[in-house]
């Protein structure tokens, strides 16, 4: 006895359901979702029948149109000719978005510090000019009174 339509496919991993022949397949919301595309995408590409195989029935306890299913392989198919199968896991792109925020954040406290850290540089570096200047106007003045004590009588 076959699943019901639109049941999850045991072991899917990308959402798949059950077609109403039996068959692996993707609700048309579903198929949209992989291939990065408006539901209006996938329900064209669905309906046209001619690049990717599909059914169209009711599924039970659910109100409303029939749903389309695109069967698994033939879409899967199609994605892979366009660049886009297998899909990127949403938890890994999260993750690495995730990673990406954080050394954006990272890098832009970096750079505060560093800017920081340079008005620092630049005022002990004005202070130890001064601390110079300081020191050899002392020096003159050390030099100018020992010539002074040398020249005066005893």
């Amino acid at each position: 006895m076959s699943a019901p339509a639109g049941s999850p496919w045991p072991g899917g991993e990308y959402g798949e359901v059950h077609s109403p022949s039996g068959r692996r397949a993707y609700l048309a919301a579903q198929a949209a979702e992989l291939a990065g595309r408006t539901r209006k995408w996938a329900t064209e590409l669905a309906r046209a029948g001619n690049m990717v195989d599909s059914e169209r029935e009711h599924i039970p306890g659910r109100q409303g149109a029939p749903a389309w299913f695109l069967i698994a392989d033939s879409f899967e198919q199609h994605l892979h000719t366009l660049g886009l199968w297998p899909p990127r896991s949403p938890g890994v792109t999260s993750e690495w978005q995730q990673l990406l925020e954080l050394q954006g954040v990272d890098l832009e406290a970096a750079r505060r510090e560093i800017a920081e850290l340079n008005q620092q540089i630049d005022a002990l570096t004005a202070r130890n000019q001064r601390l110079q200047t300081d020191r050899n106007n002392l020096l003159d003045t050390i030099a100018k009174l020992t010539e002074v004590a040398k020249t005066t009588p005893s």
